[in-house]
């Protein structure tokens, strides 16, 4: 796929830029306390295998999906926005790309790749306690254990960081 092919150079620029840039701005922080909330009572609703739930899928995905998919926007959120230091306004970091060396499929990609990154890991975390919990309490493992976490807990974010202006 030529489309989200990856430019070193322009990665590494960028990377450089967030890294001088990254302040402990109120939207940065509250972003990420946001998300932290929002990701952690969304896994606990997550971990209880779909069995239990009685067929009821609207409590899984509008509560527990919909939670994650917000949580995970407020963590994006530092990658999306900047804001200056002395008039404390807020700027889209996609207007900021004007004045650096990089496309913005580039910073795109940058921003998929920040916030994929822990929605692999809390994936990974939730459909393992998950297996557990259903091996335990039912006997055994449904593929809708994987596929549902997996579908939305990563796809789900993407789809969001791709459609951010």
């Amino acid at each position: 796929m030529k489309a989200f092919k990856e430019d070193r150079s322009q990665q590494e620029k960028i990377a450089a830029f967030f890294k001088e840039e990254t302040t402990y701005f109120p939207n940065h922080v509250l972003g990420k306390a946001a998300a932290c909330i929002l990701v952690s009572i969304s896994s606990i609703l997550l971990i209880i295998p779909f069995a239990e739930y009685e067929n009821d899928m609207r409590m899984v995905i509008v509560y527990g999906f919909m939670l994650y998919a917000m949580g995970m926007f407020s963590y994006g959120t530092k990658y999306a926005s900047y804001t200056e230091p002395l008039t404390k306004k807020v700027f889209s970091i996609s207007n900021l790309t004007k004045y650096l060396p990089v496309s913005h499929r580039q910073l795109t990609i940058f921003r998929i790749k920040k916030v994929l990154k822990p929605c692999v890991i809390v994936t990974a975390v939730v459909v393992g306690i998950r297996c557990l919990y259903s091996v335990a309490v039912s006997g055994g493992v449904s593929i809708w254990d994987f596929v549902l976490p997996a579908a939305f807990m990563i796809v789900l974010p993407a789809i969001v960081e791709l459609t951010r202006g």
